[in-house]
């Protein structure tokens, strides 16, 4: 066993079957103490919760002081609610039935103060008439593109919105929102500049608004990749994922952030098709397949080994240069953590090399 695959080692892991996500709590604290470091303190965090939907690490979050959340989904809403999150934004902005649905969330969890996305006049006016016939106030927060290209209004054309959204008594802009997560660039000098410079507008337009008298709106901005460069903006909550089990993807981009691997799956050998292969129970189902085979996983055991084939239920490896046997216990660190974790119901908690407990996924299932 490599030294790597040894400081991932359970016990225990014979009595579970594979494959299994587990999750490392001491290296999720580790994690949560890196990010917290990078700011003045931890009211800038608005930590996604989307890599792992799961209370217990919404609780883990709380402990280590962060009061804010960032979901994109009703169920990951509710979660958080249930974990008893006080402040938590739906990255989302909800049309059709799922505006009733996020009002049910504000009117069924009055204790967690919800607010959600907006970047249109047809959605801005649907929320609203929602929000009209049951009575509720809705919070909401201006979605701007700078560069993502997937939602959001162009930054000079959100104070025609802003004021649209004035005439209707049943809803707030609070707030301004933008995601950069096009802003991937592995050195880190070049991802800065560029977080800046899509910034810019963000900044130009939050002056514009002051100026014409809009005071005490809200900034919420970043992903894991650009989190230093919102660490310097002190009236921005940052928004970072990925940080909190992190992945190989990212390790192999970013190794300067300092987070370390807090989860894998663990597979086993199951068959040794030819003398050189060997066969994984680590299919489609069980560790995300975006993206070329080479970043699938990186398998602690088989360092450098060559994925060769993957199907739903088997992952086919190339083993010329690592002995193996049949039934032996692999530990590998998913390339893409968060839609690694969702593939999985629960997640085994690792503490002192062995499975101690079993955290639910709570907020999987939609």
């Amino acid at each position: 066993m490599t030294n790597r695959a040894e400081s991932y080692y359970i016990s225990n892991a014979d009595q579970t079957d594979t494959p299994f996500f587990a999750v490392y709590p001491d290296r999720v604290k580790a994690n949560l103490r890196r990010l917290i470091s990078f700011f003045q303190h931890a009211g800038q965090i608005r930590p996604h919760v989307k890599t792992h939907k799961c209370p217990q690490v919404v609780q883990l979050c709380m402990d280590a002081g962060i009061t804010k959340f960032k979901c994109a989904t009703i169920a990951e809403g509710e979660m958080l609610a249930l974990a008893g999150a006080r402040d938590v934004l739906m990255a989302y902005q909800p049309v059709g039935p799922k505006a009733k649905r996020f009002i049910d969330l504000t009117i069924n969890y009055p204790d967690t103060d919800f607010s959600c996305l907006v970047d249109n006049e047809v959605a801005a006016r649907h929320i609203a008439e929602q929000a009209g016939r049951y009575n509720v106030g809705i919070k909401l927060w201006i979605d701007l593109n700078i560069g993502m290209n997937r939602t959001g209004i162009q930054p000079d054309q959100a104070i025609q919105l802003y004021e649209f959204c004035k005439q209707f008594s049943n809803v707030k802009i609070i707030g301004l929102h933008a995601y950069d997560g096009n802003i991937i660039d592995a050195d880190r000098q070049t991802r800065m500049a560029q977080a800046e410079k899509a910034f810019s507008s963000v900044r130009g337009l939050y002056a514009e608004l002051s100026d014409s008298g809009v005071n005490g709106l809200r900034l919420a901005a970043g992903s894991t990749p650009t989190l230093q460069f919102y660490a310097q903006q002190a009236d921005v909550e940052c928004s970072p994922g990925t940080f909190i089990y992190w992945d190989q993807h990212y390790q192999e981009f970013y190794p300067e952030l300092g987070f370390q691997n807090a989860a894998v799956v663990v597979t086993r050998v199951t068959s040794n098709p030819s003398p050189n292969t060997a066969c994984l129970d680590l299919g489609y189902k069980a560790v995300s397949s975006e993206g070329a085979e080479a970043e699938r996983v990186e398998l602690l055991q088989f360092p450098g080994a060559k994925i060769i084939s993957q199907s739903e239920e088997h992952l086919l490896i190339d083993t010329a240069l690592n002995p193996h046997h049949i039934a032996e216990t692999v530990y590998g660190l998913p390339y893409h953590i968060g839609r690694t974790c969702n593939l999985y119901e629960s997640c085994a908690v690792v503490t002192g090399e062995k499975i101690t407990d079993n955290w639910l996924h709570t907020a999987r299932k939609r």
